[in-house]
């Protein structure tokens, strides 16, 4: 299944000629940034002009599927196409972050609200006038939450058969975090492991996905092996809140995360910045810090400014407090929104913690008597 339609592969295709990004050089950065073992059998050199070159480009990447590392090409190739457009200041590179947030979507299988539904929100440059220092001890408390935030490796499994690819099981892979010693929470998205447009999973292999998956914590550099922890079953899961809580196999000794029960409330001029630990793409652990500012809020959901990638999905949403508030999800692609002064063309997506709790006292309260608050 292609990605992007005809129109809109020519508007990538255009917008890129016209950011530069046909050069040999820039298309050297481009593949760089590409599963390098697909790049070296499948990304030639057809010695043509600019434009047809990048139309060749796009024709291969369109079409393929996650690869056995989780990597997408195309939404690799998009993402490397916006910094590149954004370091040289092209307009274009809205172009290609609204396509990879659409690409991502659809590989993860998130649900994400109809951007129509958004407000525009717009925050004003005078952000830039306050004090936003913090003490010494947020960056400690920082710190020490990351210890409970992990890698999860989520299996696919179709009719109770796992899947083969390149000799390996196919897998997926997200953000986790501690609920209670032995309880982890992610997306279910992230354990559903279907792209959008797929037949939804079976339960049956759903509990199965869940069953074998194995939460990395400790990841926090390239070269760090981890503490690999197998999980024993799926709990509890909503596809409307997007979450699904996870049992480990043995309880781990390191705190569980504070959470904040209270419903996130946003109101026009108000400052709530927001902190992100995640595993952006699967990579090493990585922190976006307080310039991640609330947009919007509901009942069920948060909106917010702040750098995630694929792999972030399941990620806490922090207050400056480093209790969590928020499920991140996803992005959405918007228009009409701008950050300190600038447009942005995709704003993410959380679920409110009260919420989940909220389901939970309803649906499984013994589960839910299990976690702190």
């Amino acid at each position: 299944m292609a990605y992007l339609t005809p129109d809109e592969q020519t508007e990538v295709v255009n917008a890129a000629n016209a950011a530069g990004l046909g050069s040999p050089a820039a298309r050297t950065a481009l593949k760089a940034a590409v599963n390098q073992e697909f790049v070296a059998g499948n990304i030639l050199d057809n010695g043509g002009p600019a434009l047809l070159q990048l139309y060749a480009d796009l024709n291969i990447l369109n079409p393929i599927d996650q690869l056995a590392d989780g990597s997408v090409p195309l939404r690799d190739w998009l993402r490397r196409a916006g910094e590149i457009a954004r370091a040289t200041q092209r307009k274009e590179a809205d172009v290609f972050t609204k396509y990879e947030a659409r690409v991502a979507a659809q590989v993860s299988g998130q649900k994400v609200p109809d951007p129509a539904k958004l407000r525009e929100v717009v925050n004003n440059e005078d952000i830039v006038y306050r004090d936003d220092m913090v003490d010494i001890g947020f960056l400690e408390a920082g710190a020490f939450a990351g210890k409970s935030v992990a890698k999860v490796f989520v299996p696919r499994y179709e009719n109770g058969v796992a899947m083969m690819e390149n000799g390996r099981v196919r897998r997926t892979l997200g953000t986790c975090w501690l609920l209670t010693q032995q309880l982890v929470i992610t997306n279910h998205h992230v354990v559903h492991f279907r792209k959008q447009g797929e037949a939804p999973a079976a339960n049956a292999d759903l509990l199965l996905q869940g069953q074998n998956a194995v939460v990395k914590f400790d990841y926090n550099a390239a070269d760090d092996e981890g503490e690999d922890v197998e999980v024993e079953r799926l709990e509890a899961w909503n596809e409307e809140l997007d979450f699904a809580i996870l049992r480990l196999k043995n309880a781990v000794v390191r705190a569980p995360l504070r959470i904040d029960k209270r419903q996130v409330v946003f109101a026009s001029g108000i400052y709530v910045p927001l902190n992100i630990i995640q595993h952006p793409s699967g990579h090493p652990k990585r922190v976006a810090l307080r310039n991640n500012l609330l947009t919007d809020a509901d009942a069920k959901t948060i909106r917010y400014f702040t750098d995630t990638l694929t792999g972030s999905s399941g990620s806490p949403v922090f207050s400056d407090e480093w209790r969590v508030i928020g499920l991140h999800r996803g992005s959405t692609s918007v228009d009409g929104v701008s950050f300190q002064g600038r447009d942005t063309a995709v704003v993410n997506v959380g679920t409110q913690i009260s919420a989940i709790l909220d389901y939970l006292d309803v649906n499984a309260n013994a589960l839910r008597q299990e976690i702190p608050v």
